[in-house]
């Protein structure tokens, strides 16, 4: 059945972006579990044809470097897309998309029951804007249901489909009638309402659906605040997803908390109720997703909404002001972040929450701490877990000797964290590392620009050789802790940038006009990746994927292209506020932002 939706839903041109139409949405109540929106396909297909993104899609050497997987497709005897409308459907694809003007919408009610098992079918309902009349669309779903019908004979010859029509609230619904050998069920329906297609599974669904159109919905999504706060802070809405955690996760989270305590939780301390008030899960309300086609690129706003920042989403602390200047990060980087994250703060409300789950957990903690202190005379607590500050920068670069996938899965990575005392974590870091017997015989110490760094050198995992091991670099400054992961090229480029006192990539006025389109008052983190300098590992890893799998004509290492232009970069800002956490990011070409 699930299987028959997707392929409808294909069938009626869903393999395209679309743009603008009525809001469909107001027929919905607050029961639905997942929300995915589709605007108008006749006007996005008209930005596609001078879009960027498509002028790429159409390099000839991309083009040859994906040939195989045509390939496959046309071995195997299946008629494209194109051929199955044109062929079966009669239609072109001017005609599909004057059929479909408007938007187009998939709705799930029964996702943690299917996640749960417990059912074994979906409940969906399909709704779009029809621009023709009723005889045009019978015809449509006869092909469609004929074509389905044969291929299920195909897999069971005795199963039989019979179209039967039932009278609803003046409204003719068709159901696809089916005997599978054993038992007689509907399998969905379809129904034509003020110009509303729609497809739903199980027939109870099509008839709310039906008369919700007719007569609104009792309890509808739109009123809801979640919902409401999700297109305040959404974008256009070309493509959306609306998680409706609020009807998602409370049975998910009963069945959480009764496995936890069947698996042993309860040896612990843990309680149903102590664990439920601790992860908090049903404070979070919503998640939504919009993608939009731009000029120049795409556009996506995102975010989670909660009705309190209470247990897993505390964890999340950031402090008030502007973000860490991060002047040493070189303007040629390949990727980087800066945040205002707490973590001194989060350590602490991690503290916090383990002692409310369990009330064994927080002595538990204590002597531990005291342990250490007997025995180094460092109080762990003051020197390291409550001594990080209310900053983060992030760097990334691609090691010079390696190319494409091992690049990419082994980058050389550098972490700066403030520190309110370093004194203090300077000492607690040696005495934890001499608590350890030959450690401190395995760190080699370098002097470089007026600081220290201390390496580990990386070992291989016996049981993966093949694996590189990284080597593992940190240093403590007057008010930062530096951690490196790799090769310490890029540690030394930071210390000089910060002796020098050079500004770099953060400080460019085309760094701040890259960001201007998506940038908002008291950010909590901002990031940007460089998409040209990981375009071809990125097709190696897609290589490594395909050969996974058998087939003929698989794609190959040697066949991706050398010098393919990937002019586009992404950035990304975060605010927080008291009810949500909102993400807008940009993918945009190289040229249209300078």
């Amino acid at each position: 059945m699930l299987k028959k939706i997707a392929a409808l839903f294909a069938a009626l041109g869903l393999l395209v972006l679309t743009g603008s139409g009525a809001p469909l949405n107001v027929h919905l109540d607050d029961s639905v579990d997942l929300h995915l929106s589709l605007r108008s396909p006749a006007e996005t297909r008209a930005d596609w044809a001078t879009h960027p993104l498509a002028k790429l899609s159409a390099d000839p050497q991309l083009k040859a470097f994906f040939a195989p997987l045509f390939e496959d497709a046309s071995d195997a005897n299946e008629e494209s897309f194109t051929e199955v409308m044109e062929n079966e459907f009669g239609l072109t694809w001017d005609e599909l998309f004057e059929l479909l003007p408007g938007q187009i919408t998939l709705s799930w009610f029964n996702m943690p029951e299917l996640i749960l098992e417990q059912t074994e079918r979906p409940e969906l309902a399909i709704m779009a804007e029809f621009a023709g009349d009723a005889e045009r669309l019978e015809e449509l779903m006869q092909v469609q249901f004929e074509r389905n019908a044969a291929k299920q004979k195909e897999i069971n010859p005795a199963i039989e489909h019979v179209m039967i029509e039932e009278s609803f609230m003046g409204e003719t619904l068709h159901l696809d009638e089916t005997f599978d050998g054993e038992k007689t069920y509907i399998e969905d329906g379809y129904a034509l309402v003020d110009g509303i297609f729609i497809l739903a599974t199980p027939e109870t669904r099509l008839r709310s659906v039906v008369e919700a159109i007719k007569a609104g919905p009792e309890s509808p999504l739109v009123r809801t605040i979640p919902y409401q706060r999700a297109r305040e802070e959404g974008g256009r809405g070309d493509l959306s997803l609306y998680l409706n955690l609020a009807s998602i996760l409370p049975p998910l989270n009963a069945a959480l908390l009764e496995q936890s305590m069947a698996s042993g939780a309860a040896m612990f301390g843990l309680s149903e109720k102590s664990l439920d008030a601790a992860l908090s899960l049903e404070s979070m309300q919503a998640f939504f997703l919009d993608v939009d086609l731009i000029e120049s690129g795409l556009s996506s706003h995102s975010g989670i909404i909660y009705r309190e920042k209470a247990g897993l989403l505390s964890l999340l602390t950031y402090r008030d002001g502007p973000l860490p200047q991060a002047d040493y990060v070189p303007e040629d980087i390949y990727s980087t972040s800066i945040s205002s994250m707490d973590f001194g703060a989060m350590l602490a409300q991690l503290e916090t929450l383990l002692g409310g789950a369990s009330p064994t957990l927080p002595p538990m903690i204590d002597m531990q701490l005291q342990n250490v202190r007997s025995q180094t005379g460092v109080d762990l607590r003051s020197s390291v877990l409550e001594n990080f500050s209310d900053s983060m920068v992030s760097l990334v670069a691609l090691p010079d000797d390696q190319r494409g996938a091992a690049a990419l899965y082994q980058p050389d990575q550098v972490f700066v964290v403030g520190v309110r005392d370093a004194e203090a974590l300077s000492g607690a870091l040696k005495a934890l590392i001499d608590l350890v017997p030959g450690a401190r015989d395995q760190i080699e110490t370098q002097r470089f620009a007026g600081q220290t760094i201390q390496t580990i050198r990386g070992r291989p995992n016996p049981n993966m050789p093949e694996v590189q091991a990284n080597d593992v670099s940190y240093v403590i400054t007057r008010s930062k802790f530096i951690f490196n992961v790799g090769d310490a090229s890029l540690l030394k480029e930071v210390l000089t940038r910060m002796e020098s006192g050079e500004t770099g990539f953060w400080q460019n006025a085309s760094t701040e006009l890259l960001f201007e389109p998506i940038g908002e008052d008291g950010a909590v983190s901002r990031s940007y990746v460089d998409l040209e300098k990981i375009v071809q590992p990125i097709l190696q890893i897609f290589v490594q994927t395909a050969q996974l799998g058998a087939g003929n004509g698989e794609l190959k290492m040697e066949n991706i292209p050398e010098n393919l232009e990937m002019p586009f970069h992404v950035v990304s800002e975060v605010n927080e506020a008291p009810d949500g956490i909102f993400s807008r990011s940009l993918m945009i070409e190289r040229e249209a932002s300078k």
